[in-house]
């Protein structure tokens, strides 16, 4: 495992923000827009179902969450703060839930809206979050981009609860709601990867001067 961080470090001090960013935005613009397409010809494009699971898009985000999981562990590597670990841990459950659909299950089994089943998950990450976001602050680097996926995972969680009414049924709007919601999804993670990538590139920075 040491093996593997270690690798995994070295590549992202190695990367360029700015490219790295470039490139999932392209991602996420072609997933974006081949799920609008889906809406179209159903049939011929039904594993890039932005609703879907098990699919393209499902896939891109996991494996998105899961690289924001990995730099979160990084940073506390770099750091040696717990809050880190606990990030990452969210991130990282994020990431297999987008894979293995565990919300999604857990409705089927209850017949409980999701994201009231997991409301004390998002209520014990609060002060988390929080913390996380006064040492972005402090340390002047990432808070930007914290802060802006922030107001899109705030903003995302109520697009996906008007998509359908009590009876499960889509709503008016339906499908601006679905790609609105997954695109500010996706954006988030960006972001959050960018906002962790920023501290961990600093922070070893400030560790390469302090030996030198």
């Amino acid at each position: 495992m040491a093996g593997l961080l270690d690798a995994a470090e070295g590549l992202a001090l190695r990367v360029e923000p700015r490219r790295v960013a470039l490139w999932v935005l392209v991602c996420i613009a072609v997933l974006t827009a081949v799920g609008i397409a889906r809406f179209a010809y159903k049939d011929a494009l039904s594993a890039f179902n932005l609703d879907g699971e098990r699919n393209v898009p499902a896939l891109f985000s996991g494996v998105l969450w899961t690289g924001v999981g990995v730099l979160a562990v990084l940073v506390g590597r770099a750091r040696g703060e717990a809050a880190w670990y606990l990030l990452a841990a969210l991130f990282l459950l994020l990431a297999a839930d987008e894979v293995l659909e565990f919300h999604e299950r857990l409705e089927n089994v209850t017949g409980v809206d999701w994201q009231f089943l997991y409301a004390p998950v998002a209520l014990a990450a609060a002060p988390l979050w929080v913390v996380v976001g006064l040492r972005l602050r402090r340390l002047g680097k990432g808070f930007e981009p914290f802060a802006v996926a922030t107001a899109c995972i705030l903003v995302a969680q109520p697009l996906e609860a008007l998509q359908v009414n009590a009876a499960g049924d889509p709503r008016p709007g339906f499908r601006v709601f679905v790609v609105s919601e997954e695109v500010l999804e996706m954006l988030s993670a960006l972001l959050l990867g960018l906002a962790l990538l920023a501290v961990l590139q600093a922070s070893q920075s400030r560790a390469a001067d302090a030996s030198a």
